[in-house]
């Protein structure tokens, strides 16, 4: 998995640093990588967010975080906070983040609707969510498209959850991103 997961084809497949400016990351946010693996995108998160902003990586997978906790020391990455998380729990405050990112997850989660509650509870109203994933077309690389969404049903499941879809993008056959605008009620006065 290890193997899969560090293949630096899959800038091929998605370059972070070419598309996240254009999706609304910016300097100085606060972001959520979820289901950070081994860490492959927190270096260009980092450079993004820059020395003002701060990332923090969950993943559930101890050993994975044990990989990305080595590449954030190794790259002396001072602005990333790797955390363990659980598939219904993130351990941050509520309102806390700007703009949260899912690379190739979305197809993992076991109940999606219940997790992007999970994540609109950390979000700060009106964050963003990038959601990256594989297509559900016959392709030569990642999962068989019976185990992925289609963007029609990722968008489906952020229309429940109260997430509006701002923007789908097709990268190519492997992958698209939507964008969802987090929408969270202030207190009424």
């Amino acid at each position: 998995m290890l193997e899969k997961l560090e293949d630096p084809s899959r800038l091929e497949i998605f370059h972070p640093e070419a598309v996240l400016n254009k999706f609304g990351l910016k300097e100085g946010m606060v972001v959520l990588d979820v289901g950070t693996g081994t860490g492959f995108y927190l270096p260009y998160l980092s450079k993004l967010v820059g020395e003002k902003g701060k990332v923090y990586a969950v993943d559930i997978e101890p050993k994975l975080l044990a990989y990305a906790k080595k590449r954030v020391e190794d790259l002396r990455l001072r602005n990333v906070e790797v955390l363990k998380s659980e598939e219904d729990s993130i351990p941050l405050p509520e309102s806390s983040i700007d703009f949260i990112f899912m690379a190739f997850v979305f197809h993992e989660l076991k109940e999606p609707q219940k997790y992007l509650e999970e994540i609109k509870r950390v979000a700060k109203a009106h964050a963003t969510l990038l959601i990256v994933d594989w297509t559900k077309i016959d392709r030569d690389k990642g999962p068989p498209p019976s185990e992925v969404y289609s963007e029609d049903e990722v968008q489906n499941y952020l229309r429940r959850a109260g997430i509006e879809v701002e923007r789908i993008e097709m990268f190519n056959k492997y992958a698209y991103a939507i964008v969802g605008k987090i929408n969270k009620k202030g207190p009424s006065i």
